[in-house]
């Protein structure tokens, strides 16, 4: 069945349970027991939004789509930022909503001037690799993850230059 256009918007903080709900049901069918997102919760998506900004992606007032763009937390890594968690439901995966969400971030991280951005993707998903070398990320050996998950191998980390016009 078609869907209304999805709108992609910044999240608040008021939409932290939603955001936190999109990322575990997304995840549930795709993602290995032991990933993170999981157990995402509304604190962790707050703490995030304190570091940086999340989109959702809504069919009417539905959350059916999020990513989120937080500074990297390493001080000598000025100008980076992390691309984290994104995630669609499955009934509306296919229909360009994740590319709607990469969008809305690549606009923000030119605004806010990033040198470059990362992003890890978990060791059992080199599919994803392919995913988001669309947008110009390319994968470095030589990068470790700022939070890699403790009980899962090195996830891959992905890094996107920006150049930043004056």
């Amino acid at each position: 069945m078609p869907h209304k256009p999805i709108q992609v918007r910044l999240a608040t903080p008021a939409d932290a349970e939603a955001v936190a709900q999109v990322v575990r049901r997304a995840w549930a069918d795709r993602v290995a027991p032991d990933s993170t997102g999981h157990r995402e919760s509304p604190e962790q998506v707050r703490a995030d939004l304190e570091r940086g900004y999340a989109w959702v992606a809504l069919d009417g007032e539905a959350a059916v789509g999020t990513v989120r763009l937080v500074r990297h937390p390493h001080p000598l890594e000025r100008g980076v930022w992390e691309v984290k968690k994104l995630g669609v439901l499955p009934e509306y995966r296919q229909q360009g909503v994740a590319h709607q969400l990469m969008d809305a971030l690549l606009r923000q991280a030119f605004e806010v001037r990033a040198r470059e951005l990362r992003l890890a993707v978990r060791h059992d998903q080199p599919k994803l690799l392919k995913w988001y070398s669309q947008f110009g990320f390319i994968y470095d050996s030589g990068l470790r993850y700022s939070t890699p998950n403790p009980h899962t191998p090195p996830p891959f980390v992905m890094s996107k230059k920006l150049e930043v016009c004056s």
